[in-house]
């Protein structure tokens, strides 16, 4: 790992955004310098315009999509929905533009909810194209003439409708989930995942991972990835590599580590052990051949849920399709040949000649 890279978190630590920029793109490693970028572009979230600037200069195309779904998320949770639906549509991946949405729409369901009164999309300065990109909207919100407003439900005792809005007031204490106490043979209660996402928000990774650590699987493996990533994003890459190595499954972790040493294929195989998401295979076996060319085998490992050559043909064409089109627009030779070679590969596949 690039050292300027803490320097980098220490920077924007003391607020020096714009050194903290200027340090990042003097990293020399794409991938460490994407990751920096990463930081630059969350940092600038008061200033969505440039911070959106920061974010599609960012080179490697998972994270460029990471930060942008990243600040979808601060955009929306901050009410600025019309900054965080275009942000949204700039993500290249289909899975993540579609969770960046819900994260918006999620959002702006709770705002409304709270303030429990309709609102003009207007107002909202969102129109009807955006509403789409909404949609489906989230239970208890309907859209009617022009405004949002929470749904009515029905008493079940009297047949009354009401909001099911509960008016909270100033003088109310701030609720916080109590700290959880694991008894044994019993299944965790929904507050002691709640404690540790308090924890996980307040950068508490340590007393996190103490807590998670006491949970049943699959719990115990979700909650430790995401401690894990976190790691991963603040540098500690080794201490994320010993918590991967206790995981019974892996969505996002196995796949960081695998992008990040796409020089040897047979390392990224053991990182996708724990990887079934074949989207995330995908996206890996895509990035390692960009970087080292086709390699058969190492293909076939990584598109192993492809069980039958038809498939795995028609997806190893689906995969040169997609580099042609990066060749195009970088101008690169390299990759149009690379392009070729997968094409006429996933013929071969196809036709049950390899």
């Amino acid at each position: 790992m690039d050292e300027r890279l803490l320097l980098v978190r220490q920077l924007l630590g003391e607020g020096d955004v714009e050194k903290a920029e200027k340090v990042a793109q003097e990293i020399e490693d794409p991938y460490w310098r994407s990751y920096a970028l990463k930081w630059v572009a969350e940092a600038l979230a008061d200033n969505p315009q440039r911070a959106i600037e920061v974010a599609t200069s960012i080179e490697e195309p998972t994270i460029r999509d990471e930060t942008l779904r990243s600040l979808a998320y601060i955009f929306s949770r901050d009410g600025r929905f019309k900054e965080a639906l275009e942000t949204a549509r700039k993500i290249g991946n289909a899975f993540l533009r579609k969770k960046a949405f819900r994260a918006v729409s999620n959002f702006l369901a709770r705002a409304i909810a709270t303030k429990g009164i309709e609102i003009r999309l207007s107002d909202l300065k969102l129109d009807e194209r955006d509403l789409e990109d909404l949609k489906p909207l989230p239970y208890g919100i309907v859209y009617k003439d022009g405004k949002l407003m929470p749904g009515s439900v029905v008493h079940r005792i009297k047949g009354d409708v009401k909001t099911g809005l509960v008016e909270r007031t100033e003088k109310a204490p701030k609720w916080e989930p109590p700290k959880p106490v694991f008894k044994e043979e019993r299944e965790p209660e929904s507050y002691v995942f709640e404690y540790i996402r308090k924890l996980l928000d307040e950068g508490e990774l340590e007393e996190a991972e103490k807590l998670a650590r006491g949970l049943p699987e699959p719990f115990r493996s979700f909650y430790l990835e995401e401690i894990s990533v976190k790691l991963f994003e603040g540098g500690d890459v080794s201490k994320a590599e010993k918590i991967f190595d206790e995981l019974k499954f892996s969505q996002v972790l196995g796949s960081l580590l695998a992008r990040k040493n796409v020089e040897n294929p047979e390392l990224v195989l053991r990182y996708l052990e724990k990887t079934h998401n074949p989207v995330t295979r995908l996206m890996v076996a895509y990035e390692v051949t960009k970087e080292r060319g086709v390699d058969r085998d190492f293909l076939r490992n990584v598109l192993i849920w492809a069980t039958d050559g038809w498939k795995r043909g028609r997806i190893l064409k689906f995969l040169a399709f997609e580099m042609l089109e990066e060749a195009k627009r970088r101008g690169d030779e390299r990759l149009r040949k690379i392009s070729r070679e997968l094409f006429e590969l996933g013929v071969s596949v196809e036709r049950n000649e390899v």
